[in-house]
């Protein structure tokens, strides 16, 4: 929790010192990266509050990364990366999709709330932070490490689901977006429930959690775009993207990622930017191939190839660097016995020590 609260506080000094300026500022490189505004020099009141909102977005995709590098992460590296991701990683995709001056933008590339530059941006920095950090001790042994508290991913799930009308509710579309966002979470929770029931015999309601988020993650790109049966039909096939996808991470990219966040955030981010060029009606003068314009798959599938590209290939360099630099791993001794005495110098629950 300490890495999750910090990341957010960390990555919103680096949007504010150069992000934005990346991200939304003109000069003679836009279309690429911005080169104005750092500090948020020269930018009017009205910029401001479009700072504010992305510098959430921001936060959040720094956020995503904490959970697959969990457990064996050094605190100094976690507070590096936070900063590069908000100041650099992050904004230069954003530039590439949401600028004016954007090169995906101008191919037509359509991403509402950010499935793409939020979430798959984070979930495939998540992927190479978590195979260059390498799994946790006895992951690769088959031993199951279970989360502690399933009460407060219960908790958490419902928060988030509350938070995201935030993130995906800003337009002229607002009930549109409303309902659309409420009916794909719902469906990737049902999905993955029901799926889960059907392969186990249990009602996992974990597996459940991330289905909600699955589904949320899949609408976010296109909820001011489509139709609300469309919503259903995308959460409730990221919902079961989600428990394949978790799969594949674990048995075909031998990636130990706790929380299921390259899945969650970096495959279903992905569907969701191509379910818009499938799903899209008209709203927001948006089209896709269920109203006859397959030529708007293009620049989704442009863009999702883009955003695994920066995201895992800018991600891996990214902490190859900083773990040659500074190391991004903790010791095994500190690993076993738990980081939060050696990388905090406290503990979460003092009574069971």
């Amino acid at each position: 929790m300490t890495k999750s609260f910090l990341d957010f506080c960390i990555a919103s000094l680096g949007f504010w010192a150069f992000g934005y300026a990346l991200m939304f500022g003109g000069g003679a490189a836009a279309g690429i990266i911005g080169l104005e505004g750092f500090f948020l020099a020269n930018f009017a009141d009205g910029d401001l509050v479009g700072w504010f909102f992305q510098m959430v977005f921001a936060g959040t995709a720094a956020t995503i990364i904490a959970g697959a590098m969990a457990e064996r992460t050094k605190i100094n590296a976690y507070f590096a990366y936070s900063f590069i991701v908000g100041a650099l990683v992050y904004p230069i995709y954003g530039h590439w999709a949401w600028s004016d001056f954007g090169w995906l933008a101008g191919m037509g590339f359509a991403d509402y709330a950010g499935s793409g530059v939020v979430h798959m941006i984070g979930g495939f920095l998540a992927l190479a932070g978590a195979m260059v950090v390498g799994p946790r001790k006895g992951w690769e042994q088959g031993i199951i490490i279970r989360g502690h508290n399933v009460p407060y991913v219960v908790i958490g799930t419902f928060i988030l689901f509350f938070g995201w009308f935030g993130f995906n509710i800003n337009s002229a579309t607002l009930g549109l977006n409303a309902v659309n966002t409420l009916l794909a979470g719902s469906a990737g929770a049902t999905a993955a429930i029901y799926v889960t029931l059907l392969m186990t015999g249990k009602a996992d309601i974990e597996m459940a959690a991330n289905g909600a988020l699955a589904g949320l993650v899949g609408i976010t790109a296109g909820c001011a775009y489509v139709d609300p049966w469309a919503a259903v039909v995308i959460g409730l096939i990221a919902g079961i993207i989600m428990i394949f996808g978790v799969r594949f991470v674990k048995n075909i990219l031998k990636a130990d990622d706790p929380v299921g966040a390259v899945t969650v955030h970096g495959i279903c981010g992905a569907w969701g930017l191509l379910a818009v060029g499938i799903f899209a009606s008209g709203h927001n003068d948006v089209t896709g191939l269920v109203v006859g314009n397959a030529a708007q798959l293009l620049p989704q599938i442009v863009g999702i190839l883009a955003a695994i590209v920066w995201g895992f290939g800018g991600g891996y360099i990214l902490f190859k660097i900083l773990d040659l630099t500074m190391g991004l791993r903790v010791d095994e001794q500190e690993e076993e016995e738990g980081l939060d005495e050696h990388e905090h110098g406290t503990v979460a629950y003092p009574e069971m020590n």
